[in-house]
This record gives C-alpha cells, structure tokens and sequence, in this order.
C-alpha cells in the first residue's frame, strides 16, 4: 500500500511534468505568434513600399515624357520650312553648308537640344550644330540608325543609343525631308534633333528612390546609380546582342548583366530584386521594383524602392510581438504561481487535517502553535503587500510631482523673454503716446500682438527636452532671425547703453530649424551677455554670422567677465546658474542645447583671450536646391 509521502512524491513529479509542458506549449504559441506577426507585416509593409513606388513611378514617367514631348516637333518644323527645303537641294554647295551649320546651331541654342543636324537621302551628315566642335558629326554617315530608316520611310523617327562619334547618350528625333508635291516629293534627307538625358538623370539622383530605363533587351540606359549604367537586368543572348551590334546602339561598351537574384513579389507584377554583386550601393541591398512601359520611346521605366524601412518594420513588429507574448507569459505565470501557492496552501491543510486525526490527542498544542504561526505569516504577508501598493502609490504621485515641477519651471522661463519684450514695447509706446507719436505708438502696440502671438506658439514647446519631429522643421533665413530679436530687445539694448555688430553675409543663408525656437536661443544667449555686462559704462556685443563650407556659424561675444574656468563644463546643465536667487532658474542655456541638437545642430561656449565670453551656434547650412524643392 502506497505511503502519503510516495503519493506526495507522485503528485510533486506529476506537477512538475505538466509546468513542463505548459511552458513548451507556451513558447510554441509565442513563437507562432512572432512568425505569423512577421508573414503579416512583411506582407504589409512591402506592399506599402510597392504602392508608393507605383505612385512614384507615374510621375517620372510623366516627367519623362514631357521632357521629350517638347522635342519631338522641332524636326517636324524644319522638315516642312522651305529654307530648310532650300539647302537640302544645295547640299553639295560649301556656302549653302555653312549656312545650314549656322542654322541648326541657332536651332540648338534655341531649343535646348544637345545636337541638330541635316543628313542627305544617303545618310551623310552635311551639317551640324557641332561642325566647329573637336568631333563634328559633318561628314559621318548614320543611315543604319533606325531613327533615319524610319524618317525616310515617312515616319516620325525615334531612336537612343550612344553617339557613335560623340560618345554621349541622347534620344534621337527624325523627319524626312522632301521635295514639294508639285515636284515630285521626293525625299531630300532628313532633320535629326538630339536630346541630351544628363539633366533628367541628375534630377533623378538627388529623389529618395532609384530610378532606371531600360531598352527592349532589357539593357539599362538611363540609371540613378551611375555604376547601373549600360548593365542589364539579365543576360542578354545572342539574338539581342546581335541586333544592339547591328544598330550600333552601344558601340565599344561591354553590356554586361548586373548580378542580382530577383524573385516576384506576389500578384502585384512587382519584383522583389537583391543584389549580390559589387554594382550594389551596399552589401545584400534589397529593392522593390515596379515598371512601366513606354511604347512610344521604346523603353521600360522602373522605379526601385529599398526594402530596408519595411524590413526594419517588420523587425520592429515581430519585437513588439515578443515583448507582448513576454508580458502575456509574465501574467500568466503570476497567476499560476498565486494558484499554485494556494493550491500548495490547501493541500498543505489537508495534510495537516489528516496528520491531525491520527494523531489529534498528543499533537493538540503543537497543532494550535502552527495555526497561530500560520495566522501570523499570512497577516505580515498581508501587511508587506499593503505597505508595498503604498510605496508603488508614493513613487507615481512624486513622479507626477516632478514633472509638474519640470512643466511649469519651463513654461516660466519661456514665457520670461516674450514677457520683457512686451513690456519694453509697452514702455516705449507710453513715450510714442506721450510725444503725440500715435502712428508709431500702434505699431508698437501691433508688435505687442505679435508677441502674445508668438507666446502662444511658445506654449506648444513646453516639453523642450522632448525630440519634436522633424516635419516640424522649415527653411528659416537667418538674418530675418537676427533683425527681429535685436528688433524684440532694441529698448533694453538703447537702456543699457549697449553697442551690438552684426556682421554677416549679404546672401540670405537658409537653415532648417523651428524659427520661434530658434529666436528663443539668440534671445536668451544675448540677454545672457547683458546681464553679464551689467554696469559697464560701454556694454558691447558683437554677432558673427560665417559660412563654413556646407554648415553655417553664429558667434555671439561679449565683453564682460568671461565664464569661470571650473563653471564651464557645467553651464549647460539643467538648473545650474551663477545669478543670484532670484534672478533666474539655470534653464535657459540648458533649453538652448537641446533646441540646437533638435536641429542637427551644436551650441558650445568658451572664453575669448582678450576677456568676455563667447557662445558658437553651429547649424548644417541649406543648399539651394532643398530650397527648391521645399517651396
């Protein structure tokens, strides 16, 4: 007969048997659950990046067109202008070349086009636009280019290739030449305009996704990544490689095919291309490619969009999958475990209540001992939860003190320079009043309204150690920045008696950055230089604006003291000051920091040799064509 402590031993290892399986079954749900979240935001995150590809891909293939449109009637018109006609039946004449070289240079610089020139009904060049150049196209025979076949066959003729004796891509554009009906009409030669795809391929460049144009073998003509150029998307045979040699469309290059593996991406009809080669702008660079053909140009457009967002994603994803499995599986245990404790509770009861049968009347004492301990652990159990929920209350309500704490001691700093800037506007309009000055008087008190405007828009800022996003972010012109804070403290400024230089470029230097923030730092760093000269006879400021190759540089110097060696690494810290109690909450400077690093930017300080103190505002400088672009 089995003993209670075999069956005790029993129960225990069956126990442990089923936490086991409940636990294996439990990691094979979760990792179920980060597979499945993973098949589902890769699906969905690739299809996001395959719709904007699309979308993208509609507005290059209009750019493209139109780029082209423009071109396409030039020959037409020249083929129907009787001068044209004219040198055509004087083909052979030196006076009437010349003149046809001058004309089609005029054309060329009037147009835009790379090349014009006039070829015969043989397909001899006998004027150009470049018949100055090193390498004229006069006297060179293109009559197996298809663009010309195509014009004399009567149709409008369009071809891409690389110059056989420029060496530069273009499209070509082509129109017979013929005689008038009344003669006959027989076909004179054909007008042949060249158009240059360099301009289009650097704009290109500079977009987010990679761009590239493809013939019909495939081979790659125009591309974003220079070193895709005239490589192509998969071997060519012998059949194309036959007929590019017998167009002479890519004489002398060595078309060889880009080493990628590419892979459908469902049923969209876009590509999912990896590239394993060095032609990759990194190692094992993964894209989305989507396409268009252009029957009328004869190429395929494809827009190829990098996966690496969605597949970050889709990480991303799958990590918040786990961690919500995690905290699942940390419940769950809780739970069992306080299931598991008043199970063992129960059981350890009975075991007491039958121990207590058999042995009621010599365990009496014992028994009530072990009940009153029993009482006594369960009630400072009981105590030590409550104390501890207390603790957890204590530390939330402390918390929220503290960032009550730090809301309102940063909107009081902020809210500080509007102020004084209100109030010198204020006193000056009492003296416009007072001196029957009433028009300036207004405009003072409009700027007041722009102030409290401008307080307003300070209010959204109150958590400035908080990162903003950066669509927040606009081109601002900094001398703007600059006139209008020395414009805010111009009454403190003529008060103190203080000389302030600006010096600065005459260009209009553009940087991104949030302009009320940025008015915020020059204000407080210059209002800082104040009270630091504080009752000089000649208080003096000087402000340097620098362009330093693509950042700009913005110098403020005063004269007064200077930082305290020891204090300097500290100045920037929070609450950290040197005014007296009072005066200031040591926020300032350490707001400014974080302002200049939301921007991509640093604020750093040092002393001048010959005294004062110097604080450098460092900001990345914005070219012109993000200017462009922005507006």
């Amino acid at each position: 007969m089995p003993t209670p402590s075999s069956r005790a031993e029993a129960a225990t290892g069956r126990s442990h048997l089923r936490t086991a399986v409940q636990v294996g079954l439990a990691l094979a749900a979760c990792a179920l659950v980060v597979l499945l979240t993973r098949t589902w935001a890769e699906d969905l995150f690739l299809e996001q990046t395959r719709a904007r590809a699309a979308a993208k891909l509609d507005l290059y293939a209009s750019n493209l067109s139109g780029a082209l449109a423009k071109y396409q009637a030039v020959p037409r018109l020249l083929a129907l202008n009787g001068d044209v006609v004219a040198l055509f039946r004087r083909a052979g004449d030196p006076e009437a070349q010349a003149r046809a070289n001058l004309l089609t240079a005029t054309i060329n610089d009037l147009t835009g086009a790379e090349d014009t020139y006039l070829m015969d009904a043989q397909g001899m060049t006998f004027a150009a636009s470049n018949w100055d150049s090193e390498r004229p196209f006069v006297g060179h025979n293109f009559s197996y280019r298809p663009y010309f076949q195509q014009a004399m066959e009567g149709r409008l003729g369009r071809y891409f290739a690389l110059g056989t004796t420029s060496g530069k891509r273009g499209y070509y554009f082509a129109s017979r030449v013929s005689a008038p009906k009344a003669e006959g009409g027989e076909a004179l030669g054909a007008v042949v305009v060249k158009v240059s795809l360099d301009d289009i391929e650097a704009a290109w460049t500079a977009s987010e996704e990679d761009v590239i144009v493809t013939d019909p073998y495939g081979v790659i003509f125009i591309a974003s990544q220079p070193d895709w150029r005239f490589r192509s998307l998969a071997p060519l045979d012998d059949a194309a490689l036959k007929a590019i040699a017998e167009n002479r469309r890519y004489e002398s290059v060595d078309l060889r095919p880009l080493e990628l593996e590419r892979r459908a991406l469902g049923s969209t009809g876009a590509e999912l291309l990896t590239f394993t080669g060095q032609a990759a702008p990194e190692a094992g660079a993964e894209y989305i490619m989507v396409d268009e053909e252009m029957p009328e140009a004869g190429w395929t457009l494809h827009v190829l969009a990098s996966t690496q967002l969605a597949r970050s994603q889709t990480v991303t994803a799958m990590v918040v999958a786990a961690l919500a499995c995690a905290i699942t599986l940390l419940i769950a245990t809780l739970i069992l475990q306080r299931r598991s404790r008043f199970i063992e509770r129960i059981e350890y009861q009975r075991r007491a209540s039958v121990e207590l049968e058999h042995r009621v009347e010599e365990r009496t004492a014992d028994l009530t001992e072990a009940n009153v301990q029993l009482e006594r652990e369960i009630a400072e159990r009981q105590a030590a939860e409550a104390e501890l929920r207390q603790a957890q209350d204590d530390l939330i309500q402390a918390g929220k003190l503290a960032a009550l704490g730090q809301m309102s001691a940063a909107l009081s700093h902020e809210f500080n320079q509007p102020l004084a800037a209100i109030r010198s506007y204020a006193d000056n309009a009492q003296l416009l009043i007072e001196r029957n000055r009433e028009a300036e008087a207004c405009g003072n008190l409009k700027l007041i309204k722009d102030l409290t405007a401008r307080m307003a828009e300070i209010s959204k800022h109150l958590m400035t150690f908080a990162r903003k996003p950066r669509s927040e972010l606009r081109p601002v012109v900094l001398a703007e920045v600059l006139d209008d804070t020395l414009d805010f403290l111009r009454i403190r400024l003529e008060r103190a008696g203080a000389e302030v230089t600006l010096d600065q470029p005459d260009c209009g230097l553009t940087v991104r950055a949030g302009r009320v923030r940025l008015q915020s730092v020059i204000l407080n760093l210059v209002s800082n230089a104040l009270d630091a000269m504080q009752g000089q006879a000649a208080p003096k400021l000087e402000i340097t604006v620098a362009e330093v190759g693509e950042r700009v540089t913005i110098t403020l110097r005063d004269h007064g003291p200077g930082i305290p060696a020891g204090q300097i690494g500290r100045i920037f810290d929070p609450f950290f000051t040197t005014k007296e109690v009072g005066e200031g909450l040591g926020l300032g400077l350490s707001i400014s920091y974080n302002i200049m690093k939301d921007f991509d930017g640093t604020l750093r300080a040092e002393n001048h040799p010959e005294g004062g103190a110097v604080f450098i505002i460092d900001l990345p400088l914005l070219p012109a064509a993000a200017l462009r672009v922005s507006a």
